[in-house]
């Protein structure tokens, strides 16, 4: 074990500064109401367990939604909102019940310097494609452990700093239920859509969408790496509500070279578990 690591277990086992997470008041929720979408009613229900309502920094971080810019729940609404549109069949009322919506930031969040040919890239689709490659070797570690839900819940580390970090807490501590978010800023989002038609017909569709986003700004600002996983998130989300209903997804070529392909994000990484 290195000095480094050594240090960090006697400060959380004698200052108990990682013992416990650090819960801060939040800004109120703000979910959407209900709207009329070309006649349908679309309504979107927190339902989610009452310890992902309450926001908390440290090691392990859990922000509320509206961290993100735009927020978590505007970028949810509006996704559902442009799927119910796009049907061709419009059901009365859609019922979008989320059971899970987490914005997390964990491990190793200090300067993050990213070197191409000994130079610093900023070019945004490279940035884009690098992330979205973690995306996908990280949704591949996953499946080869197969991790269910269940499994999830108990617990699996993509670094073993997190362990470290999570070495004191109580088994009850609510940073133990995110330690399958990998370093770095992720969101993990699961809803369920129920669509009910004019006669009477149902029809549900289970989402579970996750995304990372990493910092490839040469700092320690993490603003960015936050917005992009949320946003990237919401986007599979609306990808998979899409497919499920017949509707074919939404994709449109990376911006060119110079602008910021989390301005107007079309093409999304693949969905993880």
């Amino acid at each position: 074990m290195t000095r480094g690591v050594w240090a960090t277990v006697a400060v959380c086992a004698l200052g108990g500064g990682c013992n416990s997470p650090q819960y801060y008041t939040a800004p109120p929720e703000r979910v959407p109401p209900a709207a009329n979408v070309s006649g349908a009613t679309v309504q979107i229900a927190d339902q989610r367990p009452a310890w992902e309502k309450k926001p908390f920094t440290g090691p392990v971080c859990l922000y509320h939604l509206d961290k993100s810019n735009p927020g978590g729940w505007a970028q949810l609404a509006e996704e559902a909102n442009a799927v119910v549109a796009a049907m061709p069949e419009k059901p009365q009322r859609v019922d979008v019940e989320v059971t899970s919506y987490r914005l997390v930031r964990s491990g190793n969040t200090g300067k993050v310097y990213k070197e191409v040919g000994g130079k610093t890239s900023l070019d945004p689709r490279q940035r884009f494609n690098g992330t979205r490659q973690l995306n996908d070797e990280f949704r591949q570690r996953r499946e080869e452990r197969n991790v269910t839900a269940a499994a999830a819940g108990a617990g699996v580390a993509d670094k073993s700093g997190k362990d470290i970090e999570l070495a004191f807490a109580s088994d009850d501590d609510p940073r133990m239920l995110l330690r399958d978010h990998p370093s770095g800023a992720s969101c993990a989002l699961k809803a369920k859509v129920t669509m009910t038609f004019p006669n009477g017909r149902k029809q549900t569709v289970d989402v579970s969408a996750f995304s990372r986003g990493t910092n490839d700004t040469g700092t320690a600002y993490w603003g960015e790496a936050i917005d992009y996983a949320a946003k990237s998130a919401v986007g599979q989300f609306g990808e998979q509500f899409r497919t499920a209903v017949g509707i074919k997804a939404e994709s449109q070529p990376l911006p060119p070279s110079g602008e910021n392909p989390n301005d107007d994000l079309r093409v999304r990484p693949s969905s993880g578990p």
